[in-house]
């Protein structure tokens, strides 16, 4: 099972020793030294679920669950993570199933549901290295088909949590502007500690995305869209930590005005420029496949452009129009 975990990993992991240093990509030999190491999030090979109760080494056994690949315990509190090897990854890149990537997500909730402590806004992607000598590693010669917890639990469709606040444009903008409003006020405990800012936007951008699953017929989004948003908004956020962000920023809101309205314009004005990046997208992408000689339609346009078909169908009747695309 060691020889599969390490097989499982990319030849550069991110791995670190304290997330407040930040995390850091590192070739795979060395990368397995480091007490946290993330897997691999490309082809998932492993359900993750961290269990924030004292003594929970052999809490599944009590719950009736399959007993885990490897559970690794810290020695100072007797937390664990409790790792499920799959005989098959499931696949997480553009070209994933939706159908498998589900059922991976459906049984990673009610695992999380089924263990007391278990903690449910934890994303699996970074892990206690079973390989560290940091930690107490158990064992289990064992691995399992996504079918095989139907005997164990339910998995039916479950949301971990219920608090975004969604937008109309779809889920890069619910992600990015539930992200911003969390970002503002967290950044002011991160003064002097940058690396861990970043570590920490990142994980709130994967919990959030994790409410994805329930929440939206496509799931949740890729691992290199929501790191794209998490450094966005880290980066920005670092930039102004110094600033007041109720009452500063590019629209100079009035200082009296209360903070739910400027929340709400600030939404709608950030909704109104990336609308306009999606137009100018789709309008590029039009007119490089009308000078390749590429058929033009709505699927077409949303692969060129790297937007979603829904994107592609609202701005449809003035992009034709303006390439003349019906003549």
């Amino acid at each position: 099972m060691i020889e599969q975990f390490i097989e499982s990993l990319p030849e550069k992991v991110r791995c670190t020793d304290s997330f407040e240093r930040g995390t850091k990509h590192r070739k795979k030999d060395n990368a397995l030294s480091y007490p946290y190491i993330e897997h691999n999030q490309l082809y998932k090979k492993y359900i993750a679920i961290d269990v924030d109760m004292p003594g929970s080494a052999f809490l599944w056994e009590k719950h009736n669950l399959p007993p885990p690949t490897f559970i690794v315990v810290n020695p100072q509190n007797s937390h664990c993570h409790y790792l499920w090897q799959l005989r098959t990854p499931v696949i997480y890149t553009e070209g994933g199933r939706r159908k498998p990537q589900q059922f991976y997500e459906n049984v990673d909730c009610s695992l999380t549901r089924s263990l007391p402590g278990a903690d449910p806004a934890y994303v699996g992607k970074f892990i206690k290295n079973p390989l560290s000598s940091f930690w107490r590693t158990i064992r289990h010669n064992t691995e399992y088909d996504l079918e095989d917890f139907k005997e164990y639990i339910d998995t039916t469709p479950i949301r971990k949590r219920q608090n975004l606040v969604w937008d109309a444009l779809g889920r890069n903008n619910t992600l990015f502007n539930n992200l911003r409003f969390w970002a503002y006020p967290t950044v002011k405990h991160y003064l002097n500690n940058h690396a861990g800012f970043i570590s920490a936007v990142e994980e709130k951008a994967f919990e959030i995305n994790s409410q994805f699953i329930s929440q939206s017929d496509k799931g949740s989004l890729l691992h290199k869209e929501v790191l794209s948003t998490a450094t966005s908004v880290s980066g920005y956020t670092w930039r102004n930590r110094y600033g007041d962000f109720r009452r500063k920023g590019i629209m100079q809101l009035p200082e009296d005005m209360p903070q739910k309205q400027k929340e709400s314009l600030g939404a709608c004005y950030t909704n109104k420029v990336r609308s306009q990046s999606v137009k100018e997208k789709i309008v590029q992408a039009v007119a490089e496949l009308k000078a390749q000689g590429t058929p033009i339609t709505q699927k077409s346009v949303s692969i060129r452009a790297d937007v979603s078909i829904r994107s592609v169908k609202n701005q449809w009747n003035e992009v034709a129009q303006k390439f003349n695309l019906y003549a």
